[in-house]
């Protein structure tokens, strides 16, 4: 059993120093998966084929397709302007600034995209470039509110990634994680948002009517998949794929752009994070690592809340990638997540976690572009994201101690 937890810690090493090094996520798992099986015991010939089967699994499969059509469906919507009628939409409808500046954002993190903040950053900038608020509030209002959607939103890959290792819908990942979602729009609304100096936006009921047609426009698109996805429990895919046909058909778009955002979606770096992904589950499986680990925590004594808790945040802290601890943590904790079918608060409180890591990371893209932007520092910048973040895991951790019912 020493031997594979050796292993394994040396995987994972690996796999957080090649990613330090900015090699590609999903050649990063895929080279600690292989040093995984061997450093385990297991013959290199043995070690390749499991990695070919990985490749040609109905999950992986699967997987690699929801997360193709999502990321084509993201670019797709934010090249035909769907985020900007939600906004021109929002400042017909709201006199608070406070309230569109926050809704900037968290319309914005509709769209999954690397470095998405840069999306909204400037608008929210312009938003409030005539009053009195400082760079590290327009960093917060920017970072905190695109990010609040990532626990259940089924466009963002890691929502469908932690859905797929867990063996559950989207829709229970969806119905598990919304309470982390309201703590986390209700800590940064009532610690820092509500501090912020916006000014007022000039509102008529001629203006409000005109707005209805815009904010429709803006989310019709995300309206059809949550409802097919998460109420008629139609295949992500399928559901995607039907916008997207939509979406052109409706905009006129040009074919050049719908072939340029399907491209998105098959681009090598997600091509190989998906088969990365997919091999490392697969061996931890196949090699019985993950089945040795409870019994190392076990005999060292450590609470498997703090293990939960404590080893996904880690790994988010370190690379600043979401799909990382994902990809990395899921398959390792799935023993400590309860049989037969995992407890979906535990998973809950291991994505938080996680995703706590992966906010306050220094390497996250989202927050390094952002940061630059508004030239704003990391230590005021920190302060504030701390009540907030305590909100957070205080609501995970409490869904655990004293679940509903």
């Amino acid at each position: 059993m020493e031997r594979d937890i050796l292993a394994l810690a040396a995987s994972i090493v690996l796999i957080i120093i090649l990613v330090r090094f900015r090699v590609d996520l999903g050649v990063a798992m895929l080279a600690g998966a292989c040093t995984m099986a061997l450093g385990a015991g297991f013959a290199p010939k043995w070690t390749a084929v499991q990695v070919g089967a990985a490749a040609v699994d109905r999950e992986t499969l699967l997987l690699f397709g929801r997360i193709a059509t999502i990321l084509a469906l993201g670019a797709l919507a934010g090249k035909l302007g769907y985020l900007d009628h939600l906004v021109a939409g929002l400042k017909k409808m709201i006199r608070d600034n406070r309230v569109v500046v926050a809704l900037i954002p968290a319309f914005g993190g509709l769209l999954p995209m690397p470095g998405g903040t840069m999306l909204t950053a400037p608008m929210v900038g312009s938003a409030l470039k005539d009053d009195d608020v400082s760079s590290e509030e327009l960093l917060f209002i920017s970072y905190w509110f695109r990010h609040v959607w990532e626990y259940i939103w089924p466009l963002y890959p890691a929502v469908v990634f932690a859905a797929t290792l867990v063996d559950r819908r989207v829709s229970d990942v969806f119905l598990a994680g919304w309470p982390l979602t309201l703590a986390a729009i209700a800590g940064g609304v009532f610690f820092v948002l509500r501090h912020v100096r916006a000014g007022r936006n000039e509102t008529s009921p001629e203006g409000r009517r005109r707005a209805w047609p815009e904010l429709i426009k803006g989310v019709l698109p995300f309206g059809i998949v949550i409802v097919g996805a998460l109420v008629l429990k139609i295949e992500l895919i399928l559901v995607v794929l039907a916008v997207i046909v939509l979406m052109a058909i409706f905009e006129r778009a040009r074919v050049s752009d719908v072939f340029r955002s399907l491209r998105k979606g098959v681009a090598p770096q997600i091509i190989t994070l998906v088969f990365g992904v997919g091999a490392y589950k697969h061996l931890l499986i196949e090699t019985g690592i993950r089945e040795s680990v409870p019994e190392f925590l076990i005999q060292m004594q450590m609470p498997e809340l703090l293990v939960i808790i404590a080893v996904p945040m880690l790994i988010g802290l370190i690379t600043g990638v979401t799909l990382a601890f994902v990809g990395v943590t899921f398959p390792l904790l799935m023993p400590l997540f309860g049989t037969p079918e995992p407890d979906m608060q535990l998973v809950m409180l291991a994505f938080g976690s996680g995703f706590v890591g992966c906010l306050i990371s220094p390497v996250h893209l989202c927050l390094v572009l952002a940061r630059a932007h508004f030239n704003a520092t990391f230590s005021r910048f920190y302060r504030m994201m701390a009540l907030p973040l305590v909100v957070l895991m205080a609501v995970a951790v409490a869904l655990v101690l004293w679940p509903a019912g």
